[in-house]
């Protein structure tokens, strides 16, 4: 495995595990030891992260391309995401990230209209956004951070 390649994903297991830590600490989470059920999921989640993105580092298969370069604009998402969705609203902040992603990272095979691409992309991320909203907020009763919109 190429070094870049086992930097990037160093990268990415130390974000994991300062996600990990974060949801142990008492900053965060008032009571981490105790029966908290809002902060199992995140443990879950990154501490499975962790542990997949470790095991990749001692993977030796030679055909990975993924560079910390490459990365880099999905984690900028991510901050830019975090700090923006109390002042925007979880949804609307959601729907523009999930674009932002799909715009980045899914690139087609075949060459294709921009536009119409871009538009059907952003029908999607909007599909998906509105079952997030009927599936926590309606049916589930879970209200994520508002802000100036949804």
């Amino acid at each position: 495995m190429k070094i870049r390649i086992k930097i990037s994903t160093l990268v990415v297991t130390f974000i994991t595990v300062a996600l990990m830590y974060a949801s142990f600490d008492e900053v965060f989470n008032p009571n981490p030891w105790t029966e908290n059920e809002d902060y199992l999921f995140p443990r879950f989640i990154s501490c499975g992260i962790a542990i997949l993105t470790f095991l990749l580092y001692f993977d030796g298969t030679k055909d990975k391309t993924t560079l910390l370069k490459e990365l880099m604009p999905g984690l900028g998402l991510i901050v830019v995401y975090l700090i923006v969705m109390k002042t925007i609203g979880f949804y609307v902040t959601s729907l523009i990230m999930f674009f932002a992603i799909v715009m980045i990272y899914h690139k087609s095979e075949e060459p294709t209209d921009f536009w119409r691409t871009a538009i059907f992309k952003l029908v999607v991320s909007t599909v998906f956004t509105v079952v997030l909203y009927l599936l926590f907020t309606e049916l589930l009763n879970v209200y994520p951070p508002k802000g100036l919109f949804l």
